[in-house]
């Protein structure tokens, strides 16, 4: 019964991860000042070829596989678990890289067969994942992360309160109102689905609310609108 339960979370994983993760990249580009695209992965290899310690290019291709491992690419999820971990082993202290290398974890449970196989990678990712706010704690890049990536759980692996605890930190951040309307009409998206799976809907609906409010029109206004609608059933 617990076998056929945890394959059947790693479904319902597979079907959150695209979900929550599908617009990552994007996020990605309106924190970030790198200058890569998707299509510039076979550049950054060829770059790590010429110098495997390319600290930009590592973190650069790892997120791009990132974002095909999100979408069920199986070679991603190994091919950018290897950039992480050579960024952790080159600069121990660099917590977006010990985030995501916690991300890359949750991916490989999701994609393992054998339960208790799942159940360690799953508890890695959360450990490397907590690991990289308690070195980083005010780093919005982590904590949204780590946020998405909780929320995109079964809630038997006991994350929720921790994606609410991360999006309740980007909202009161203190450089939240200087953020571009995009990462912050995400923000208040996951905000608002974080509040409503804790049937905290007042607080949902607010947020959702924002999130439409900051840019119309968006992605993620659409998705809040879609919540709000399915609130009102």
């Amino acid at each position: 019964m617990a076998g056929r339960m945890i394959r059947c979370n790693g479904r319902q994983m597979m079907r959150r991860f695209s979900r929550y993760f599908c617009s990552l990249a994007l996020v990605w580009a309106w924190l970030s000042s790198g200058s890569f695209a998707q299509g510039d992965a076979r550049e950054l290899e060829s770059r790590l070829r010429s110098n495997p310690d390319d600290q930009e290019a590592l973190m650069e291709l790892g997120r791009i596989y990132h974002d095909q491992a999100v979408n069920g690419d199986d070679a991603a999820v190994e091919k950018g678990f290897r950039c992480f971990d050579k960024l952790v082993a080159l600069d121990s202290a660099n917590a977006v890289a010990v985030v995501y290398r916690g991300s890359f974890w949750t991916m490989r449970a999701r994609d393992a067969w054998w339960p208790p196989t799942k159940l360690k990678y799953m508890r890695q990712g959360g450990k490397e994942m907590d690991q990289a706010v308690e070195m980083a704690p005010d780093n919005i890049m982590v904590r949204l992360i780590r946020g998405i990536n909780s929320l995109s759980l079964p809630s038997l692996f006991g994350r929720l309160e921790t994606a609410l605890e991360d999006f309740i930190v980007l909202l009161r951040h203190p450089d939240f109102p200087d953020q571009t309307r995009e990462l912050k009409t995400a923000i208040f998206y996951y905000g608002g689905v974080a509040y409503k799976r804790v049937d905290e809907l007042d607080k949902a609906r607010e947020l959702f609310q924002r999130s439409i409010a900051t840019l119309p029109g968006s992605d993620f206004a659409r998705r809040a609108q879609e919540e709000l609608d399915d609130m009102d059933s």
